[in-house]
């Protein structure tokens, strides 16, 4: 039996509620609208929740709503292992992108999505487009092409005895400018300050006018981390 939220609520009370639950767009709506929707989002949790409670104790993929075969996918989640149809799986995230669960809704971590990737390889060979790539893989390869950039501009420092005007301002900074603007939209201040800070003590100080490269970073780190 469900137990329906009733006009006894206030108006107060249950747009709270609709707040604490994160429906949205419900401004317009009035009391009575408003109740209705909010029993009927619990009667569809509750129905949802239902029926992943059973398909996880079943020999069916939740997905294809057919019987597994082989190969499938297998995720522990919660202290229990949850089966996928291989394909199915792979079809779901393609589509939707959503590197979710389908029936808890946890997040898939990266190196789950690296292990299906390796499968997808195997079955669909090294150039296919169906290898999963979240957002976080691609914020972890842009931070490591940048990495490797100013590596390839500290080598260029260091292979000098001085830094010239035109060196700085023609060459090295607007390169290191490049990276920093990158790191400041893309990333988070730590690992800004980490990459940053790395770079800075790799540079050879004693390199003759140097100081124009560390208080241009000096200043960037102390502006943006």
């Amino acid at each position: 039996m469900i137990i329906k939220y009733s006009d006894i609520l206030t108006l107060k009370t249950i747009r709270n509620i609709l707040k604490i639950k994160r429906i949205k767009y419900v401004s317009n709506l009035n009391k009575r609208n408003l109740l209705t929707l909010l029993n009927n989002v619990e009667c569809v949790v509750i129905i949802q929740r239902f029926l992943r409670s059973k398909w996880m104790t079943e020999d069916t993929c939740p997905i294809s709503c057919e019987k597994f075969k082989y190969p499938f996918i297998c995720f522990k989640i919660n202290n229990k292992f949850l089966y996928y149809d291989f394909e199915s799986l792979i079809k779901y995230f393609n589509k939707s992108r959503n590197f979710k669960d389908p029936l808890t809704r946890q997040y898939i971590s990266d190196s789950n999505l690296e292990s299906i990737n390796k499968l997808i390889r195997y079955y669909y060979g090294k150039n296919t487009n169906k290898v999963l790539i979240s957002d976080s893989m691609i914020k972890n390869n842009e931070l490591n092409i940048i990495t490797y950039c100013l590596h390839d501009i500290s080598v260029d420092i260091n292979s000098k005895t001085e830094i010239t005007l035109n060196d700085a301002y023609y060459s090295l900074l607007p390169r290191i400018l490049y990276y920093v603007h990158i790191l400041n939209k893309n990333h988070n201040k730590r690992d800004t300050f980490m990459i940053l800070n790395a770079f800075k003590e790799t540079i050879n100080r004693d390199t003759k006018n140097m100081d124009i490269i560390l208080d241009y970073i000096n200043l960037t780190m102390m502006l943006n981390c």
